[in-house]
């Protein structure tokens, strides 16, 4: 246990190495032009991005609660409780696994006597539906972008792909052998009552929803540092914003997905023409990335100690 433990955290590192190699080298190529730009901070716009990334938390949050509050009407949470439960939790993607915050939210969920299998179903639902929507949207934007044409083909074939996982999703039958499946896996048995299809795609919309936040909350950012918009570097906003996020997410060894979001942002990004802006954009993006993850905490913390909303046991 001890030497696969020593395994992932050398493999963290090392992830994380070869992007802060390739962002030094990066850097460095292009040092002069760098230095000599002019970063002219608007803090007007710098907020509306945090207000926007919150509002991105908040669709996700409330898509989680719709789907949780399926269950038992008995035991329903309040929104208040949610934004608790999948704020504070989401603060273990910072550990090496990304499975931390899933775990938290099962134990806890347990205490209060929500079945972990129940907490266990909607999270895969609802992870996928996540990596679902922002892989749709980024290759679609992806492949309005011209320095991508040439890929357009592969993409297509790409998205059709996600299409039809996005329609086994939808069909209960299916999604039921797909559970199955990883609960022969985990060598656990997973019995649980199904989303309904219409659930499942109020889900979804708000996830898309919480997307064009989050676009919103790149294009703020990109005003807050001192550059313009236009139609096309939107594009590429969105495109960095989306993918950036979620391939950070699925490299699982990646605390937070640190260097793997801000180097694809870069790969996306260096394709509108500005050095300057595919450099610093990611960096900052991150910043005020963790900013909100530390003020949703912190109202998570907030909450979680009010006997309102979160009553004693006796």
């Amino acid at each position: 246990m001890d030497y696969k433990k020593y395994l992932k955290s050398l493999l963290s590192v090392a992830v994380i190495a070869v992007f802060v190699v390739f962002f030094y080298r990066e850097f460095s190529a292009n040092w002069e032009s760098v230095r000599t730009f002019h970063l002219q901070i608007n803090w007007g716009y710098i907020v509306l991005g945090i207000l926007m990334m919150i509002a991105n938390y908040l669709c996700t949050t409330l898509s989680w609660h719709i789907g949780i509050n399926y269950f038992d009407n008995h035991k329903r949470l309040k929104f208040t409780q949610s934004i608790a439960v999948v704020n504070i939790s989401q603060l273990g993607k910072y550990i090496p696994g990304k499975l931390w915050s899933y775990v938290a939210q099962i134990y806890w969920l347990a205490s209060k006597g929500v079945p972990k299998t129940t907490v266990l179903y909607l999270n895969i639902v609802a992870t996928s539906l996540t990596i679902l929507v922002s892989m749709l949207m980024g290759c679609l934007f992806l492949m309005m972008l011209p320095d991508w044409y040439h890929l357009k083909t592969e993409m297509l074939i790409f998205i059709g792909l996600l299409l039809i996982i996005n329609l086994v999703l939808l069909n209960n039958n299916f999604l039921r052998f797909f559970i199955e499946m990883f609960s022969r896996i985990i060598k656990q048995n997973i019995s649980f009552h199904q989303l309904s299809t219409r659930r499942i795609i109020s889900m979804q919309f708000l996830y898309i929803t919480g997307a064009f936040f989050w676009i919103l909350a790149g294009c703020f950012i990109t005003q807050g540092i001192g550059f313009g918009l236009d139609g096309q570097r939107i594009l590429f906003i969105a495109a960095a914003m989306l993918l950036g996020d979620v391939i950070g997410f699925l490299v699982l060894i990646a605390p937070g997905g640190l260097g793997v979001r801000e180097g694809t942002m870069l790969l996306i990004l260096k394709g509108a023409g500005i050095i300057q802006f595919a450099l610093i954009f990611p960096i900052v993006a991150r910043l005020l990335s963790i900013v909100t993850d530390l003020i949703m905490g912190i109202v998570s913390v907030l909450i979680i100690s009010s006997s309102k909303y979160f009553p004693r046991n006796k």
